[in-house]
């Protein structure tokens, strides 16, 4: 009852205060540039959706742990496995969807992991310390980028080179990593970074990248015996970045990147139960970026990148594949314009995408691997042709289309849309935007799905959805908040079945009625006195039939102050309210699966940072979940429970 209170005071608070998005300069938060809901350069005014900017100031304002904590204090956002072991497996649910429909972009290009379940990125292969800025558009939006890009699109964009001179950054921070029942007292973690990026006179630019995380003393599977300590489990991850491009700051950019990104993840045998397997991963990633401004109306952008992931499981069931992936994006942005007040900015591009994959394994009873699928089996590509419009008025109304061709190597093609209207006044200082938008989105089956030994369903049917939203929202200099509304239906939705329970035969088959996902977010920000940032954020997400959604919170809060004590010294404080959620876990003792049901939780962060005024150094102290809280995110795994962290950065 005690939690209950707590929250729903943190809720209130949303509606008095709101979230906390603030960027860290002076700009009014109309005037904050986003490009996620139309590829073209808009002030957050002019957008017909809610989108998240997080900048590279909010990140290191923010101390998040990676890029999963840092997602998971958004509203309509729960990355499942964020505040558990840094090696455990990661699942983001946006609006009450799951990874496979959600689209991660690095600076504008799709990657993923084809050898994945659902084909989905994997968020411990990428370090904060090389993101300059995240924009996160939530709802369908598919007509812009295509296939999985259901429930969000997050867009990672890398650090950039500084407009001339050379910039170093360096970061080492040292901390505890314990849970509430176990703590070993000293120090588990340790993150280095080291960030170079520079601008030769002739427009060459550069930049390396090299980070480093190591974590012990907490194990991944929670001991249902409080007398049993289970083993420590590490974790072990590098990355290494590299750019090298070119910037005549004028008309023409032109941008490479090589990312190899490496982890080692000691893992256990599943649910309450411990184990000593690990499993080794890595991606090389390289892409290229390229904008062309061959007149003051028109640019050609173009935007690639290919992956390479090799992913060894090392367990009694050992397994190992190997992927790849390429994405291809080329648009024409241009811009006509109506009268003096009003313009017409259009896009008229082509996506195209390639996955393989094959994985090996060690039958029961074997001694060395056997190929289960090959590369030229297992693999689809993907061409879309899309366009889009933004019709932007001096009267206020906007209005936001398109549509996208998608045609499958293994399926028909499909036409998805969007339509999205908004209409924006001023009374006074006051910005008051109302907007709505139906959008139609498709998903194919990932390759696991399709061709994975003992699951894959060859027959399974692509996925499609609706998305219906609508919202209001005020703002004013450095506040705001805002509502939105939507409700998504879902066709074919792709299930992991058990057909002989018997047998403990499962495959992935098509659920052929039509759910319904709906949700309230809430959003609000403000800054007090020129020093004090508060944040709040609410998030209400249900389905049909479906009294509690799996590891998916019905109500969640988020909120957040930040205070600057004295000149150059702040202060943050952070909550997070998490609703009971259902789950499930195959019991080893019986043979079945059990399902239960999560009890609800609430964290409090405290954190200080204090910057030299004469230096480009800064002192960062924190404690992450204050009241030791015990809680599961994944029943049978452990969760972080009160850690300590310090650490330094330096910029030359």
């Amino acid at each position: 009852m005690k939690k209950q209170i707590i929250a729903w005071s943190a809720m209130i608070a949303v509606a008095v205060s709101g979230n906390a998005q603030v960027d860290s300069t002076a700009t009014k938060l109309e005037e904050v540039i986003v490009t996620a809901s139309s590829k073209f350069d808009l002030q957050r005014k002019d957008s017909g959706k809610p989108i998240i900017k997080i900048t590279r100031a909010d990140i290191e304002a923010q101390r998040a742990s990676s890029i999963a904590d840092l997602l998971n204090q958004y509203a309509g956002i729960e990355i499942n496995g964020a505040r558990s072991n840094a090696g455990q497996n990661q699942s983001y649910f946006i609006r009450g969807g799951n990874s496979r429909q959600v689209s991660f972009l690095i600076d504008g290009a799709q990657v993923n992991d084809p050898s994945n379940i659902a084909g989905d990125f994997d968020l411990r292969l990428v370090d904060l310390d090389q993101i300059e800025e995240i924009e996160i558009l939530k709802g369908a939006a598919s007509t812009l980028y295509g296939a999985n890009a259901s429930t969000a699109v997050i867009n990672i964009k890398l650090r950039k080179a500084p407009t001339s001179g050379v910039r170093v950054n360096l970061a080492s921070f040292v901390g505890t990593n314990n849970s509430s029942q176990q703590n070993t007292s000293g120090i588990d973690e340790y993150n280095n970074s080291v960030q170079l990026q520079g601008t030769a006179k002739n427009g060459l630019t550069y930049g390396v990248g090299l980070n480093h995380q190591s974590t012990n003393g907490l194990s991944a599977a929670e001991s249902a015996d409080e007398n049993v300590v289970f083993d420590a489990d590490q974790f072990n991850r590098v990355n290494l970045l590299s750019r090298i491009g070119y910037n005549n700051h004028k008309d023409f950019k032109l941008s490479s990147y090589l990312s190899f990104d490496e982890y080692v993840a000691e893992f256990d045998n599943g649910a309450f139960t411990d184990g000593d397997n690990e499993t080794y991963s890595r991606q090389l990633r390289w892409g290229t970026n390229m904008n062309w401004k061959y007149s003051e109306k028109g640019e050609l952008v173009y935007a690639d990148v290919s992956t390479h992931t090799r992913r060894d499981n090392r367990s009694n069931f050992p397994s190992l594949f190997n992927a790849d992936g390429y994405s291809l994006d080329l648009y024409n942005k241009y811009t006509f314009d109506l009268s003096e007040d009003s313009s017409l900015k259009t896009i008229l591009g082509f996506n195209f995408n390639n996955q393989t994959y094959e994985d090996f394994s060690i039958p029961f009873g074997g001694t060395s691997f056997v190929q289960n699928a090959n590369t030229d089996e297992v693999n689809f590509q993907i061409y879309d042709p899309y366009f889009n419009v933004v019709y932007l008025s001096g009267t206020g109304f906007n209005l936001n289309a398109g549509a996208r061709y998608n045609l499958h190597s293994n399926y028909d093609g499909q036409l998805v849309y969007n339509l999205n209207p908004s209409y924006r006044f001023n009374v006074g200082n006051n910005t008051f935007k109302a907007y709505a938008s139906y959008s139609t989105a498709y998903i194919t089956p990932s390759l696991f799905q399709l061709y994975a030994s003992g699951f894959g369903n060859k027959d399974l049917a692509p996925e499609d959805n609706a998305t219906l939203e609508a919202g209001i929202s005020w703002s004013k200099d450095q506040s705001s908040i805002g509502v939105s509304v939507f409700q998504r239906e879902e066709n074919n939705l792709v299930q992991f079945v058990t057909i002989d329970p018997v047998n403990f035969i499962s495959q992935y088959q098509n659920v052929q009625e039509q759910l319904t996902a709906r949700g309230v977010e809430v959003m609000g920000q403000t800054l007090l006195f020129d020093v004090l940032n508060l944040t709040a954020n609410y998030s209400f997400t249900e389905r049909d039939n479906v009294p509690q959604l799996r590891r998916i919170p019905k109500h969640k809060v988020n909120a957040s102050a930040r205070i600057e004590a004295f000149e150059g010294a702040f202060l943050t404080a952070r909550y997070q309210y998490n609703h009971q959620r259902a789950d499930a876990f195959f019991d080893l003792n019986t043979f079945s699966t059990q399902n239960v049901e999560l009890e609800s939780y609430q964290l409090v962060d405290l954190d200080a940072t204090y910057k030299l005024k004469s230096k480009e150094v800064s002192f960062f102290l924190g404690v992450s979940n204050v009241l030791d809280e015990d809680f599961q995110e994944v029943v049978g795994f452990q969760t972080r429970g009160r850690n300590y962290k310090v650490g330094v950065r330096l910029g030359l």
